[in-house]
């Protein structure tokens, strides 16, 4: 009789703990939905954008009514280059034939010294950091006179943890900075002018179609984990399912294998994870966009990025920004998606690509176009003279 009471015992403690976890375990997933849809409104793709809309017009010293670009030479050693990456020489390239361009110092509007900044992190591996670049500046007299507007191209400032921002070099006293490194709090509509970050051999030649390819699968990652870093996109091995989430690392050596297997997955996926690595900005922007997959941009930063050309382009469209949200909801935010706003999204990032991010040259004459219509060919009570 006593063995039978224990037994029960036993078996009450046991259906109790087992009661207790069922319930512990519904309240976890009730936290959880909790969260999903309080946090719905910080990641749903219209709410996480601010249009830049900058009121103040500028306007060209010396009374220049036209928009116009000079790039200034260097007189004393005219032989000598001081251009180090393929990217900047085809941005001066694709200036110089441009409509805005001008041969005649005294007629520019804005100038560009041929002096390469694009690289001004000291770490950089690529050997395209350029050295002494102040002393190289001063071989160009419009650099330092005071009435000049100068425009400088900037790719990379800083790195993980703090992306600190500094060109490592001091600007002029009016410029204008193309740069990937900006956000909302360090915007400034006098004088930034956001830019693209892409790789110098990126391929921009491939076609993208317009219309929409059979996609099997709802989330995809395939890059480096930067496990040395402590990056967050560590975290992103716990969203794999080998289903319809996929998530691959990979080392510091890639191959082709890797290059086409991470195109099939962005053909194959409707979200791509667009996270930061070493750089506030991504090269996967570009590349979700070209193939119409719907990028997903993560952040460790508590900063909001400015994604490029925010002067132009709605990003609300086509872009999701997912920041202080917990991950793990990720893919349950994404298949709150519907597949009409899910398509229509993937139609604006092919449309978005091939208008404006299809080649270095439509790259730059975008923003030069961008720069046109900030300045005002005549005098007004509201214009910012320099």
């Amino acid at each position: 009789m006593i063995r039978t009471l224990l037994i029960f015992s036993n078996i009450s403690q046991r259906l109790t703990f087992l009661l207790f976890i069922c319930i512990l375990i519904c309240l976890v997933q009730i936290a959880l939905i909790f969260q999903l849809f309080s946090h719905h409104d910080k990641v749903h793709p219209s709410s996480r954008f601010m249009k830049l809309n900058c009121k103040q017009k500028l306007l060209c010293p010396n009374n220049i009514t036209r928009f116009s670009i000079h790039i200034d030479k260097n007189i004393q050693y005219p032989n000598i280059s001081y251009i180090r990456s393929p990217v900047f020489s085809i941005i001066l390239d694709t200036i110089r034939n441009s409509s805005y361009y001008t041969n005649d110092s005294t007629s520019a509007c804005i100038h560009i010294a041929p002096v390469d900044t694009i690289d001004r992190d000291r770490r950089s591996k690529n050997g395209d950091y350029l050295y002494f670049i102040e002393q190289r500046l001063k071989f160009f007299p419009e650099w330092s006179d005071p009435n000049k507007i100068h425009l400088i191209f900037n790719h990379y400032t800083g790195t993980w943890p703090s992306y600190h921002r500094t060109l490592d070099f001091n600007l002029p006293s009016h410029y204008i900075l193309a740069s990937t490194s900006l956000t909302y709090s360090n915007y400034n509509c006098l004088s930034h002018l956001t830019f693209p970050l892409f790789h110098s051999n990126y391929s921009f030649s491939s076609s993208s179609s317009s219309s929409l390819p059979s996609r099997s699968m709802l989330l995809s990652f395939k890059g480096k984990s930067y496990e040395d870093v402590q990056h967050h996109r560590t975290f992103f091995r716990h969203l794999h399912n080998n289903h319809d989430i996929i998530i691959k690392y990979t080392d510091h050596t890639n191959t082709s294998d890797d290059k086409n297997e991470y195109i099939q997955l962005l053909q194959q996926s409707h979200f791509c994870l667009v996270p930061s690595g070493r750089r506030l900005y991504s090269y996967r922007l570009l590349e979700t966009l070209h193939y119409g997959c719907i990028p997903v941009i993560t952040t460790n930063d508590d900063e909001l990025i400015i994604l490029p050309f925010s002067e132009i382009i709605d990003w609300s469209k086509s872009v999701i920004i997912y920041s202080n949200s917990s991950l793990s909801l990720l893919p349950y935010y994404l298949k709150m998606i519907s597949k009409t706003q899910r398509n229509d999204m993937q139609k604006q990032c092919l449309t978005i690509w091939l208008e404006y991010f299809s080649s270095i040259q439509r790259i730059v004459l975008t923003a030069l176009h961008i720069l046109n219509d900030r300045f005002i060919s005549s005098f007004s009570s509201l214009s910012i003279q320099y």
